[in-house]
């Protein structure tokens, strides 16, 4: 009984915080669609190098697990079958040439000398 009171006290005090952090943070975020929209289309280049930089990570994890389960496989080949092994081989391959990938599949459908999109059009909602 007491801790249930205790946790609820504790999500209380979170929340509260949580709410006045928001409101003073609230000039920082966008008045209009169009402030949203250029700060969305600001952050493309800044996500690209998160989700390389995630894949090569993912992909380094991907061949730890791959040289464990080969591992595994040579101690006791009846609990751990080689196809796990070969599955965490063919993902670790996957994650660590994803962003040559996308780069070459940006560069044949949009070419090398493609620019990044400008907000334009209507930008206001409303008054």
């Amino acid at each position: 009984m007491m801790q249930s009171k205790l946790a609820w006290t504790s999500l209380a005090t979170i929340t509260t915080v949580a709410a006045g952090a928001l409101l003073w943070l609230e000039p920082a975020l966008a008045k209009t669609a169009g402030d949203l929209g250029a700060h969305v289309a600001s952050q493309g280049e800044n996500l690209g190098k998160a989700v390389s930089a995630l894949s090569y990570v993912g992909g380094m994890g991907a061949g730890a697990a791959t040289a464990y389960k080969f591992k595994a496989n040579r101690e006791n080949p009846h609990q751990h079958p080689i196809g796990h092994a070969l599955g965490w081989a063919v993902v670790c391959v996957g994650l660590m040439f994803l962003p040559q990938t996308f780069k070459n599949t940006g560069d044949t459908f949009y070419g090398t000398d493609a620019t990044p999109n400008q907000v334009s059009g209507t930008t206001v909602i409303g008054n």
